[in-house]
């Protein structure tokens, strides 16, 4: 079957409109800052260089619904997936993952994936069993001032 979704690299009008969404809590921590204070602060694709190496946008068709991160480690590529809020619950996280992986696979076939999600995130942390991804490691750290409690979900290409 073929995929419905489709990536493409983040551009500015993609990362514009990813500043824009508003999630409910507790998932608010993915919102991000206006694009304007993303650009004074230089965060994370706001910066050109990060934004075309490391962010791709997810597309039904011409709908932006989501976006990854593909964060290369030394021999692991760490995985990021967002769908916005009008279409998480939609049934797209399987798919989504799905391309995730895809290319992060093309990007460096030999390399580990991982992921890490906040513990209290049952709805990402099933979808993302389903896709083959087991915890391995629990932990905290520090990401824009707020300290998150995290599980390190690692993808068993055996299992998938």
């Amino acid at each position: 079957m073929k995929s419905m979704l489709q990536l493409s690299v983040m551009s500015e009008c993609d990362a514009r409109t990813v500043c824009t969404w508003v999630y409910s809590s507790p998932y608010h921590i993915y919102n991000w800052p206006s694009w304007e204070e993303m650009c004074k602060k230089e965060l994370e694709f706001s910066d050109h260089t990060i934004r075309t190496e490391q962010y791709c946008c997810i597309y039904r068709e011409l709908e932006l619904i989501g976006y990854i991160q593909l964060f290369p480690l030394e021999q692991v590529i760490r995985l990021a997936i967002f769908l916005s809020p009008q279409h998480c619950n939609q049934g797209l996280g399987q798919e989504a993952v799905a391309l995730a992986i895809k290319e992060a696979l093309r990007r460096n076939a030999e390399a580990d994936i991982d992921l890490e999600v906040e513990c209290w995130n049952r709805r990402a942390i099933a979808c993302y069993k389903k896709a083959g991804f087991s915890i391995t490691d629990q932990y905290q750290y520090m990401q824009r001032g707020v300290s998150k409690e995290v599980y390190c979900m690692v993808y068993n290409r055996l299992l998938s």
